[in-house]
């Protein structure tokens, strides 16, 4: 049951990341449109710039959970396989307390930013950390499902965990 939540919350994750990757570009079309006539667009390049980083923090997460994230795998393909799974494991391992502690970070930012707005848009700037929040909180969930399969023996490390 935990899975299949887990699964749903990465496909909902990744839909939300498109759509907003669709909404960025549509937005700096019209901003990059209207400039020939002089017709200025803040909250063009302000939502563009807020969809942008819903965009990075949630596909962010989905790829760690795909084992997509981009790394240099030279002393990774020279290793043996029952080696190499330990050490990507080991990765896991030092990567969740960094992701716990910008988790904490970033609500801390969160918290001293409830009453503060975005200039032209005029939203909170909490909604500006929020996918951070969202993509650490989901980046630490994959990597504690990760670390789990590894001690219980389970699954095998690489893509698509």
């Amino acid at each position: 049951m935990f899975r299949s939540a887990v699964a749903k919350v990465t496909w909902v994750l990744e839909w939300i990341a498109i759509a907003c990757f669709i909404a960025t570009v549509l937005l700096v079309v019209i901003s990059v449109a209207l400039r020939p006539l002089q017709i200025a667009t803040p909250w063009s390049d302000e939502g563009a710039c807020l969809l942008f980083i819903w965009t990075t923090f949630l596909a962010a997460a989905v790829a760690l959970k795909r084992g997509k994230h981009i790394r240099i795998d030279f002393l990774i393909l020279k290793m043996p396989e029952k080696a190499k799974n330990t050490f990507l494991w080991l990765l896991d391992i030092l990567c969740l307390p960094f992701c716990v502690g910008l988790i904490y970070g970033n609500y801390l930012m969160m918290e001293a930013s409830i009453h503060m707005r975005s200039p032209a848009l005029e939203i909170s700037l909490v909604y500006y950390y929020l996918p951070l929040f969202i993509g650490f909180i989901m980046m630490a969930v994959y990597l504690m499902i990760s670390i789990f399969e590894f001690i219980l023996g389970k699954a095998e490390k690489g893509e698509g965990r």
